[in-house]
């Protein structure tokens, strides 16, 4: 039997890192808490477990690094077959650990399985809203199947995978010589999963493989989300430029057609068709989840907003990224 332990990194979310200790002790879960800079409150509840708990250790890293580099002493501290990384903020309802057993048993030439992150149930209205629009391909195109079971076992790439619900087999950090890349805040799984593939890795989507991940509580803090989601998008293809695909471009290429739209350089028939079709977009999933018509407002500024916070981001990657090449930051 393939042995795992769910490695979370935490910091400062008390309450959620409580409901995802709590989840995984349900089905007896190994797990392995890297308190990233020094927390009086986790550390006390994580000494009051660990006494309770047998399967459950941590360590303390008194100053706050980055969160890559916090992972990388998870995966050194774990010596189990596989490492399933769960964020702070997400939980389960169901055995994951024996689905992960399973699949590997079902695919043993696996190398990564990942799936879905949902909205909880008890989520607020506009975290709910959110987590569909997400869902939906004229937000996140392929990256949608990151926020709704789809589908059948397949095998993908990183687009469908998040790191908030992630196993991947301990020997190939050591046999690829691996590391999460410290110079990158988001998308750091992306690289190290492009990295994998590129090495001819299997890697697997389960919609079976499903947690509960909250939403963003308001606009801005979702806003900005999706800009680092941008801007690590860019800063990955400085290091690996073939993991840039065309739908990548496309919100910046939205940014530009704004500015040139606003100097009369361009035509209006282009904005109108956008949309028409974010339009069609908002009540086709308005219809399809029961969405209250006066909500649709809401789902048009979600829409809008994405792909605005998603294109600057990148663009703001672009900048960064040619930066560091000039300084030879990497």
């Amino acid at each position: 039997m393939i042995t795992i332990t769910t490695l979370i990194i935490s910091n400062k979310r008390y309450d959620y890192l409580k409901e995802t200790i709590y989840s995984l002790m349900k089905f007896n879960s190994n797990i392995f808490i890297v308190v990233n800079g020094f927390n009086n409150e986790i550390v006390i509840f994580l000494e009051e477990i660990k006494l309770k708990y047998q399967y459950m250790n941590f360590t303390i890293l008194h100053d706050k690094i980055n969160k890559s580099d916090a992972r990388n002493v998870g995966v050194e501290n774990i010596n189990t077959d596989l490492i399933y990384f769960l964020d702070d903020d997400a939980f389960i309802d169901k055995n994951n650990i024996q689905i992960l057993q399973e699949k590997f048993e079902t695919y043993p030439l696996l190398g990564v399985i990942g799936g879905p992150n949902l909205t909880p149930i008890n989520s607020t209205k506009f975290e709910k809203i959110s987590g569909i629009m997400l869902s939906t391909y004229l937000l996140s195109w392929k990256m949608s199947h990151r926020y709704v079971s789809i589908g059948k076992d397949r095998y993908t790439d990183d687009s469908e995978l998040i790191l908030c619900n992630l196993a991947i087999k301990k020997d190939l950090f050591t046999k690829y010589n691996l590391k999460f890349e410290k110079l990158l805040h988001y998308n750091e799984e992306n690289l190290l999963l492009e990295e994998l593939k590129n090495n001819n890795v299997k890697i697997l989507y389960s919609p079976d493989l499903s947690v509960y991940h909250h939403r963003r509580s308001s606009l801005l803090p979702f806003s900005l989300q999706v800009f680092y989601s941008g801007k690590g998008r860019a800063l990955m293809t400085f290091f690996i430029p073939s993991s840039l695909r065309l739908f990548h471009l496309l919100p910046s290429i939205f940014i530009f057609y704004l500015i040139a739209l606003y100097f009369g350089k361009m035509t209006f028939i282009l904005l109108f068709i956008y949309l028409l079709v974010s339009l069609y977009n908002v009540l086709f999933t308005a219809i399809l989840y029961n969405i209250n018509i006066y909500d649709i407002a809401l789902m048009l500024v979600i829409t809008f907003i994405s792909h605005l916070s998603y294109g600057i981001g990148f663009i703001t990657g672009i900048i960064q990224g040619t930066i560091w090449k000039i300084k030879k930051i990497f």
